[in-house]
């Protein structure tokens, strides 16, 4: 048993090295496509001076480099505004999931039946779908990383006002659908923070290594969670603390978002 876990923690960095390798784009080939573009729009005979610049300034702008020239993953890797960004959704991330694993469990506790608890989470589901339509939406217009703060802040609100006092079916039943619609913000805010501060090139290798971290998180939050259920005995208390958890989990969440805000722009309405 010892050794398939060893060789399982290998293989894992075996992965995750052979990504990271595949993922990394050099930055002389992310040049020369740049060079190339230029050099296609600038000789196309057809359209004329005006349009030729109009549409070269479009296409650059839509491959620049973010509110942060960097060419390269180690740059990436070297700024402040990833790590505010990777601490961020790795949170978030972990603290999603166990809502979404306790909230059945939580609702049975409470005293309401098992059908009310699979509606409960049901519901939190399909609220999602709604977040993640229109919160990228709203966050085309306001901002990608500030529409990340907000969403992130209201569910960090609704862990501690909402779910920590629940006590029936219908406080449990405005949770969900509270936490379903900013909470599913998450999917597609990621992408989108990503290229707001990087910028097009490299969007799948950036991507690819905040994934690195949700797969941590995700994996060992619920586990503590669960130890502080069972300790702290299977009854309101226990459910009182996952629901503290959650809520503070999101709650550092909250701040690393504000973090990468403040570094970015101290603007209060600038649109970032």
């Amino acid at each position: 048993m010892g050794a398939l876990k060893i060789m399982g923690v290998f293989l894992a960095i075996g992965i995750t090295l052979v990504s990271l390798g595949m993922a990394t784009k050099p930055e002389e080939l992310v040049d020369q496509e740049e060079e190339e573009n230029i050099d296609r729009i600038s000789t196309n005979d057809s359209v004329s001076e005006h349009k030729v610049s109009t549409l070269a300034k479009k296409r650059m702008s839509v491959r620049s480099f973010g509110v942060r020239d960097v060419h390269s993953t180690g740059g990436v890797l070297r700024s402040q505004e990833f790590w505010y960004l990777n601490i961020a959704v790795m949170l978030a991330e972990a603290a999603f999931y166990v809502v979404l694993f306790f909230l059945p469990v939580y609702a049975i506790g409470l005293g309401l039946t098992s059908e009310q608890g699979a509606l409960i989470a049901g519901v939190a589901n399909g609220a999602t779908i709604v977040g993640r339509i229109t919160i990228g939406y709203i966050a085309d217009l306001s901002g990608n990383i500030n529409m990340f703060f907000i969403t992130h802040l209201l569910v960090t609100l609704s862990c501690f006002f909402l779910w920590f006092p629940a006590k029936s079916f219908m406080i449990m039943m405005v949770f969900a659908c509270t936490f379903g619609l900013f909470a599913g913000s998450l999917t597609p805010m990621v992408p989108l923070c990503s290229v707001t501060l990087f910028g097009q090139n490299g969007l799948a290798n950036n991507v690819g290594l905040l994934g690195i971290g949700m797969v941590l998180t995700t994996s060992a939050a619920p586990v503590v969670a669960r130890v502080f259920y069972e300790k702290l005995g299977q009854n309101g208390a226990g459910y009182g603390t996952v629901a503290l958890f959650c809520g503070g989990i999101y709650f550092l969440a909250t701040l690393s978002i504000f973090a990468l805000r403040m570094s970015v722009s101290r603007k209060p309405w600038a649109k970032i």
